[in-house]
């Protein structure tokens, strides 16, 4: 008759490898218990909703009923809404390529060993700690549609005419991409900063060998080994622009109707129309357009 002996170490690994599960899990639960609260049961709430003609107050007048698609079809089939994409497209356009080639440009520039360069990547990176709201209340002075506006005094000095920046409705979604690309754009810069410094100089040393320029440099050593952080740049700014806001609602009172943003619409469709099924159909298509952009990302960023 065979006797099983059991190995003391597998025992004392297994009991281990159990007891840092479970410390594992007792850590992390406050932090799932906030996320589930907050994020994923309201987002499944947000679903169930954008089927219904939810309203912010129940009342027995308008019981929540089941409206199939409705919602969805609205969004897609009414002017408000179309505008809203169009504006935050726009928005995204404009702001978008202009980080990410600045955001290279102010890399690059800081990353030379010189003289004050410390102080530079200070002044570029300051406004990063002001917060958007703040940004705001200063940059609508400077577009200020009087005289007295810092822009409109600027172009009278050269012989142009003041501009109405923020109540044309041409100028005002350009004007506001401005000021959110001064905001943000020293955190960028300090991304790509990143990605500079991690690319060896023996590739450059190796180039200057081969009678390769700065130019040359750029195109065929510096932009592929930045690919990534390049694509992360594009990426997060992108889901970044999606989510405009502060701005539409701190210059409310001087932009055209017209001039909003889908999270904008989101909100007043939610709080002020108190249209919570609408509102939350607006929350699903928002999170499946930054779904589909983070699965591009993962798609381009999985090969290397």
């Amino acid at each position: 008759m065979s006797v099983t002996t059991i190995q003391p170490k597998k025992v004392r690994k297994g009991n281990l490898a159990r007891s840092q599960a479970k410390a594992a899990w007792g850590l992390s639960a406050p932090a799932l218990i906030i996320m589930f609260f907050f994020m994923i049961l309201p987002f499944f709430m947000a679903v169930f909703y954008s089927f219904t003609n939810r309203q912010l107050v129940v009342s027995a007048k308008k019981p929540t009923t089941f409206v199939g698609f409705a919602n969805y079809t609205k969004i897609f089939t009414n002017s408000t809404a179309a505008n809203a994409f169009w504006c935050t497209f726009e928005y995204t356009i404009i702001l978008v390529p202009a980080v990410l080639i600045l955001a290279t440009l102010l890399a690059l520039l800081i990353n030379r060993k010189a003289k004050g360069v410390t102080f530079f990547r200070t002044i570029y990176f300051s406004p990063q700690v002001v917060t958007m709201t703040v940004v705001t209340v200063i940059w609508r002075t400077f577009y200020s549609s009087g005289s007295d506006g810092l822009f409109n005094t600027i172009l009278t000095a050269f012989g142009g005419q003041p501009q109405n920046w923020l109540q044309n409705a041409n100028l005002a979604i350009p004007s506001i991409a401005v000021m959110s690309i001064w905001q943000c754009l020293g955190m960028q810069m300090i991304i790509m900063l990143g990605g500079l410094q991690f690319i060896p100089e023996e590739l450059y040393e190796a180039g200057t060998i081969d009678g390769a320029n700065s130019w040359q440099q750029f195109i065929y050593i510096t932009v592929p080994q930045l690919k990534n952080t390049l694509v992360y740049v594009f990426i997060s700014n992108t889901i970044y622009s999606l989510k405009l806001f502060t701005q539409i609602y701190m210059l409310d009172d001087r932009l055209p109707k017209k001039v909003t943003s889908l999270v904008y619409l989101m909100y007043d469709a939610g709080f002020n129309d108190k249209r919570v099924g609408y509102s939350s159909a607006l929350a699903v298509v928002f999170f499946v357009m930054v779904l589909i952009i983070s699965c591009v990302q993962n798609k381009i960023t999985e090969r290397d």
